[in-house]
């Protein structure tokens, strides 16, 4: 019997050579291509991660700026509903070139020939009006209401490095920090350098002389303006109130401003004027001498941009009063243009006929007006409908030509800053002098039939570089008297 052959046992630590093949390590080649690897899985996915994050961004900003866009139409077409009669309409179209101060642009991701837009809206509406700028809210000090007030959309400017108010030790007072301005020395949303600053008085006690609201001269402050996208859009309600004399009226503690375009109200500080509308007509008019021309001039200096701020300096509400009419955070372009239906202005001239008024092919397009781009569209009236004869509305008692800034209407803008006015008085329904022939003296202006808001928002993060473009149209009441 042939016997087992015996192998001789293996010495302790010893490998086969077939052992030593499985057991061998990685090579310094294959680490490092294993490294490269895993690198370029890391960089791919937070890749995607950055990507889903910015695609969740945007649409986290869509969503604000559509919010805010939905606010914002309501608020314009319950104001527009309330068109008050006795009122006027003006309309007033800036466009700003985006290279208006050289460098930096207003809006860097433009090129330097793109237009900046910074139209502007005052009208008067009815309904009851809450004052905001208020002391108090209990007892004689509630939050005093009107039936009427003036009503601003449009841009404002800001003055982000401005100073909280200074009390006064007694508590008698305290002091703002405004801007110089007036209707002949505005701010700009758009303007660089500095402005003089005032000490704007707000007291405590009023019961003696209204001698509220005195200003002193004090310096100076840096008031250049932030880039276009972080322009604030504003809604500024100036309530009208009037006590049945002559004076200002008190609510509580509050004194209104003298009228609708004192410095306290440019400034954004007080919402509340002395008067009522016929008094701001009798103002404008007259005693009915006052030509068309000079009327419309009155109307068109009264349109100004207001101060506002999306951080109030401090908690008082005299600062406070400063964030109250801020409609949206960033808008970095804001658009009106106007249109009338078919036969608007038409009028009867009894045993002569009927003369008509704007003719507008219904099967056609409708025309806007407004300042001129023909990008869109946009047309002035004037050079739409032209001069002829066979009409009750003259399209120069409306809008002139294109104008350039001078004066009270944009100082310092530059001549590159084009500015268009549509002007809208009192006389919506009488074409007619008393030879019952249609007059351009009588400044007949019937009011638009529809105006179309055209803006560009950006959410508060300028997430959006380009923005959001929205546009919508609202028609007017359809009969004024």
């Amino acid at each position: 019997m042939k016997k087992a052959r015996r192998h001789p046992p293996r010495r302790a630590g010893s490998v086969t050579k077939g052992r030593r093949r499985r057991l061998r390590g990685f090579t310094l080649t294959e680490l490092m291509v294993a490294v490269a690897v895993l690198i370029v899985v890391i960089l791919a996915t937070s890749k995607i991660f950055g990507t889903i994050g910015k695609v969740t961004g945007i649409g986290e900003a869509s969503r604000d700026v559509m919010q805010e866009t939905a606010a914002i139409e309501r608020q314009i077409r319950s104001d527009l509903a309330r068109l008050a009669p006795g009122g006027f309409l003006a309309i007033r179209c800036v466009a700003v070139p985006n290279d208006v101060n050289g460098s930096p642009l207003l809006r860097p991701n433009l090129p330097p020939e793109a237009i900046i837009r910074a139209d502007q809206l005052v009208f008067f509406t009815n309904g009851v009006q809450s004052i905001q700028t208020f002391r108090g809210g209990a007892g004689s000090a509630h939050k005093g209401q009107s039936a009427v007030a003036r009503l601003y959309y449009g841009h404002a400017f800001q003055l982000p490095q401005g100073e909280a108010v200074d009390p006064d030790p007694a508590g008698a007072f305290v002091e703002a920090h405004d801007p110089e301005v007036d209707l002949d020395n505005p701010l700009l949303p758009w303007h660089v350098g500095t402005s003089g600053m005032v000490r704007t008085v707000f007291r405590r006690n009023l019961s003696g002389p209204p001698d509220d609201y005195d200003t002193t001269d004090v310096s100076s402050i840096d008031a250049t303006q932030p880039p276009a996208t972080r322009w604030l859009l504003a809604r500024q309600a100036v309530v009208l109130a009037d006590d049945g004399d002559n004076e200002v009226v008190f609510l509580g503690e509050n004194r209104s401003a003298i009228d609708i375009a004192r410095e306290v109200v440019i400034n954004g500080r007080v919402d509340a004027a002395k008067g009522q509308l016929n008094d701001i007509r009798n103002t404008i008019v007259g005693d009915g001498t006052v030509s068309w021309v000079n009327q419309r001039a009155t109307i068109a200096s009264d349109v100004f941009y207001p101060r506002a701020e999306r951080v109030a300096p401090s908690m008082h509400r005299v600062d406070q009063a400063l964030t109250n009419h801020v409609l949206a955070s960033a808008c970095s372009s804001f658009i009106i243009d106007w249109t009338y239906e078919n036969a608007v202005g038409g009028f009867d001239l009894d045993d002569d006929g009927f003369q008509d008024g704007v003719q507008i092919d219904p099967a056609g397009e409708q025309p806007w007006f407004g300042l001129f781009d023909p990008q869109r569209g946009v047309d002035t009236f004037l050079a739409w409908h032209g001069t002829p004869t066979t009409t009750t509305i003259f399209a120069t008692n409306i809008d002139d030509t294109t104008l350039t800034p001078a004066g009270a209407a944009v100082e310092d803008a530059g001549t590159d800053v084009v500015v268009y006015e549509a002007i809208f008085g009192y006389n919506q329904d009488t074409p007619l002098n008393a030879f019952g022939f249609p007059d351009p003296a009588l400044g007949y202006t019937p009011w638009p039939s529809a105006i179309r808001i055209t803006m560009i928002l950006h959410d508060a993060r300028t997430r959006l570089e380009n923005g959001r473009r929205i546009q919508f149209v609202i028609d007017l009441p359809r009969r004024v008297e």
